[in-house]
């Protein structure tokens, strides 16, 4: 009997051992101590933008971090909901509505999985800053500009600078307005801005605005292809200016002649490439003015509106006008004779007359390069019997006028038929 008694003690608190291990886990366990849970982030700064607020913290034991969970809670939640969590000590939300206000808590999350208590709550409401370069111009040919600022009403600093970083930049009290210096050099340039309200919360993102700086316009060469060529009326003379930049207008004067015609960089009017900074034109020479060894300038003012110093061509142009063509009346038979014909033509009364001259051809289109068969020194000259022809043939003429420099003109074409 004794010995069945002390079996029954030995086994009784064997099962009692056995029915507390295998139950459940107690729903407020013990054994996690208080040191294990990660400390709250600290430091929390709040950012914001356009629809976009930024977060930054610290935390005093990052070692011991997993990642951080963000909490935001807003005007349609009233409960704290996690918006996104990361393993770095900044988060950024985009696609909110500008002035309505967030709130934000952090939780940090230990790498041993367990989640410590939330940071300070902070909050804003996202807002559109701005910066403008000379009301949005794209050029300027000053490298002092004005710039304008958009801001919320709460903005009580700003720091501008040349560039991203920042450098050699510190805060100064909010303006709508500054004037600004640009760095030297010709080209693109920005201007930067940050943006701090009462409460210390800075503008987010990258906000810039940029501007060309061109104060100088320059025309590295201009001519023409008139070199050692006397114009006439009709004549095309092609004049090209290298500018080295485009948009700009450039135009020529020939003295005496004609100021401010164009010349092109489209493609058009005699320019075979366009945007090439290369402005030319094909210009047909008018009926006017004569000028002799005239000047022939080049002239440029940029997109910028920069005018460059004017640059003559380094040949000048000759442009005279031809003599006045005669009429050639008529060509005429001669009575009783089967190898003449009369010619008969109007007078020539140029002050630089030189000469008549008669071309004559078997066949139409008689030119300069035709037979010539006489010539007249005496402007009053105006008749010709040409004797030295076939019987029953037909003949064609033209009557062309000399002036002293060589130039001529040519009258208009008659044909006449010798007698059988």
């Amino acid at each position: 009997m004794n010995s069945i008694k002390k079996s029954i003690f030995i086994f009784f608190p064997l099962l009692m051992a056995v029915t507390i291990t295998c139950g459940k886990r107690p729903s407020n366990p013990t054994g996690i101590a208080v040191g294990e849970f990660p400390a709250p982030p600290i430091n929390v700064k709040i950012s914001i933008g356009d629809r976009v607020i930024g977060l930054d913290w610290g935390h005093s034991d990052l070692e011991s971090i997993s990642n951080f969970k963000i909490f935001r809670q807003d005007s349609s939640n009233n409960e704290f909901i996690n918006v996104g969590s990361t393993d770095i000590q900044s988060f950024v939300e985009t696609n909110l509505q500008n002035n309505q206000v967030y709130r934000y808590k952090i939780n940090a999350v230990g790498i041993n999985g367990l989640e410590g208590k939330s940071s300070e709550i902070v909050s804003a409401r996202p807002a559109i800053f701005s910066i403008l370069i000379n009301s949005g111009q794209i050029f300027t040919t000053s490298r002092v500009v004005n710039l304008s600022f958009g801001a919320p009403a709460t903005t009580t600093l700003i720091q501008v600078s040349n560039n991203s970083l920042f450098s050699n930049s510190e805060w100064i009290t909010f303006a709508p307005t500054m004037s600004w210096m640009l760095t030297s050099g010709q080209g693109d340039k920005k201007v930067y801005a940050k943006f701090r309200d009462a409460d210390d919360r800075d503008s987010v993102g990258e906000l810039k605005d940029s501007i060309i700086l061109d104060s100088e316009a320059v025309i590295r060469s201009f001519s023409h292809n008139a070199v050692n060529r006397i114009l006439t009326p009709a004549d095309i003379v092609h004049f090209v200016l290298v500018a080295g930049e485009t948009g700009g207008q450039a135009s020529l004067n020939i003295n005496n002649i004609q100021q401010g015609i164009k010349l092109f960089d489209d493609g058009n009017n005699g320019d075979p490439v366009a945007n090439d900074g290369t402005y030319e034109v094909d210009y047909i020479v008018p009926t006017g003015p004569e000028a002799e060894e005239t000047l022939v300038v080049g002239r440029f003012t940029d997109r910028a509106g920069n005018a460059s110093a004017n640059l003559p061509a380094s040949s000048r142009i000759t442009i005279r006008k031809p003599p006045t063509p005669v009429n050639l009346i008529a060509v005429e038979p001669v009575a009783n004779s089967s190898g003449s014909l009369n010619l008969f033509w109007s007078i020539n009364s140029d002050s630089d007359f030189a000469n008549y001259r008669i071309f004559r051809a078997r066949t139409p289109g008689v030119s300069a390069e035709s037979g010539l068969v006489t010539i007249f020194q005496n402007r009053n000259t105006i008749s010709f019997t040409d004797s030295t022809l076939s019987r029953n043939t037909t003949y064609y003429y033209r009557v062309y006028v000399y002036d002293v420099t060589g130039l001529f003109f040519q009258s208009n074409e008659r044909s006449g038929t010798t007698n059988p």
